[in-house]
């Protein structure tokens, strides 16, 4: 595998946006790439089958260095950087979606490989439970934790820190 060095003005960043948001959340707005695209997903009228091909094309299509992922995005950051070897960050994912029947939880078997990953976690989160989600992903991938915060994310810019974290630690 050839060795990439995550540009954060070079590399090209694909957004996950979560459940009932968009391309024009704040958490999207929030990364600062040139070079980043998000795509709405109606996932609540989609299967997961329809939800995960979608995506594969645009990860052929887009070609993105790095996944970004938002709540439920997060989990789609999660599935498509092991099934396509991306490095990826996380915020305040959804590990267990519960709107649909037909999305599997994410489990250990998803989380347990070489990928770089790293999860920003704002425990104050009034939807998901984050202090459970951190004791699960920390021995998986470096979890940055802040108290207080909410589901939206009060600090989204902090993700740019661990973009350039992410350049300048991990050779992929």
């Amino acid at each position: 595998m050839n060795a990439i060095t995550i540009n954060i003005d070079q590399s090209k960043i694909l957004f996950f946006h979560g459940l009932d948001s968009s391309k024009e959340s704040t958490k999207f707005h929030a990364i600062h790439s040139a070079k980043k695209y998000c795509i709405d997903v109606d996932y609540r009228n989609l299967n997961y089958s329809t939800v995960a091909e979608f995506y594969k094309n645009a990860l052929v299509t887009i070609k993105p260095d790095l996944l970004i992922g938002h709540s439920l995005g997060g989990y789609w950051a999660l599935k498509m950087s092991l099934q396509h070897r991306i490095p990826c960050i996380i915020a305040n994912p959804n590990l267990t979606p519960d709107f649909r029947s037909d999305y599997p939880a994410i489990t250990e078997l998803d989380l347990e490989h070489d990928i770089p990953q790293i999860a920003y976690i704002e425990l104050g989160d009034e939807v998901l439970d984050m202090y459970a989600t951190t004791a699960f992903l920390e021995p998986y991938m470096q979890v940055e934790t802040v108290e207080g915060g909410h589901h939206r994310l009060v600090t989204p810019e902090r993700i740019n820190h661990l973009i350039h974290y992410m350049e300048q630690t991990f050779i992929f």
